[in-house]
C-alpha cells in the first residue's frame, strides 16, 4: 500500500490468540516500510523499458538502409548479367554475392533483436497442441534443408500433447532441429530422435542428435546470447538464448548433455497447467 506522502508499506497480519480465563482472539497487523526496494523495482522497471524501447528504434531505423541495399544488390547483379566479357567479371561477381551475402546476415540479426525485445513481454497463451502435427509442419517447413543433408528423424512421442504457446513451440522446434542439422558431423547421416512423455509437473521434450557435439567448458555459455560453440557454420549466437527465453519465461526449462564427436541432447521441460489435472 502506498501513503499520501508517497512511501510504500507491506502489511501483513499475524492471527493472535489470548486464553487466560476469557478468550480473546484477533490479529497482530505489522507495516514494513519497502519504499527503497520500490525505487529499485521502478527503476529496474524503467531500464527494461528503455531497453525495449532502444532495440526496437535501432531495428526500425536500420530497415530502411538495408531495404535500399538489397535492391542496390538486385540491380547490380542485374546489369552484371549484361556485361559477362568484361575484364575481371568473375572477382566482381564473387564481391556482389559477398555484400549479398553479409547483407542477408544483417538482416538475420535485425530480426531476431527485433525477437529478443519482443520476447520479455510475450504473454501468449497456452494452448492444447498436438506434437506430431506440428512437427509435420516444422518437416515441411525445412524440406530442404533435411533433403540436402539426409537426415533421418526418429519420433516417439509416448505424451501427444504440449500445453504451450503454438508459435512459440514451433520457433523451438525449427530452432533446435535447424542446429542438429547445421552441427551435424561429415563421417555419418545426421540421426535425430524425438521422445516426448510425461515427468512429474512438467512435460518432458527430448531431442537428440548424433552431430559433432559442444565441449564441456562450451556447453556453460550455450544459452547466453550471441554466444557460439561452434564458428566453422555461419549463425548469430541468439537462437538458442530466445529458446531459453521463451521456455523459462513460461514457467518451465532446458537443459543441454553433449559430447564431443558423439552428439547433444536438448530437454525441454514444458510445466503443465495443475488446473487441467495434472499433478501439482
Amino acid at each position: 500500500m502506498q501513503t499520501l506522502d508517497g512511501r510504500w508499506y507491506q502489511m501483513m497480519a499475524i492471527p493472535y490468540v489470548k486464553q487466560h480465563d476469557n478468550q480473546n482472539d484477533g490479529v497482530i497487523i505489522t507495516f514494513n516500510d519497502i519504499t527503497e526496494l520500490k525505487k529499485v523495482q521502478n527503476k529496474l522497471s524503467r531500464i527494461n523499458a528503455d531497453h525495449d524501447t532502444f532495440i526496437y528504434a535501432v531495428s526500425h531505423d536500420l530497415r530502411g538502409p538495408l531495404a535500399n541495399l538489397f535492391i542496390i544488390i538486385s540491380m547490380l547483379k542485374e546489369t552484371l548479367k549484361s556485361y559477362s566479357d568484361i575484364p575481371f567479371y568473375e572477382d566482381t561477381k564473387e564481391l556482389i554475392m559477398l555484400i549479398d551475402k553479409s547483407t542477408t546476415n544483417l538482416n538475420t540479426i535485425i530480426n531476431e533483436l527485433s525477437d529478443l525485445a519482443k520476447i520479455e513481454g510475450d504473454i501468449d497463451l497456452k494452448e492444447k497442441v498436438n506434437v506430431e502435427e506440428l512437427f509435420e509442419e516444422v518437416e515441411l517447413s525445412m524440406k530442404e534443408k533435411l533433403l540436402s543433408s539426409k537426415a533421418q528423424i526418429n519420433y516417439d512421442l509416448r505424451e501427444p500433447v504440449i500445453e504451450f504457446s503454438k508459435k512459440n513451440l514451433r520457433s523451438i522446434l525449427f530452432n533446435i532441429l535447424s542446429n542438429a542439422i547445421k552441427y551435424s558431423s561429415s563421417d555419418r547421416t545426421p540421426e535425430i530422435w524425438i521422445t516426448t512423455e510425461k515427468l512429474g509437473d512438467y512435460t518432458l521434450l527430448s531431442i537428440q542428435d548424433n552431430g559433432i557435439g559442444i565441449s564441456e567448458d562450451q556447453q556453460k555459455n550455450i544459452f547466453g546470447a550471441f554466444r557460439r560453440a561452434h564458428n566453422h557454420v555461419e549463425g548469430t549466437g541468439i537462437g538458442l538464448y530466445l529458446v531459453k527465453k521463451t521456455v523459462t519465461n513460461a514457467g518451465g526449462d532446458i537443459e543441454l548433455e553433449s559430447e564431443v564427436d558423439k552428439g547433444s541432447t536438448f530437454k525441454v521441460y514444458f510445466r503443465n497447467d495443475p488446473e487441467e489435472g495434472y499433478v501439482k
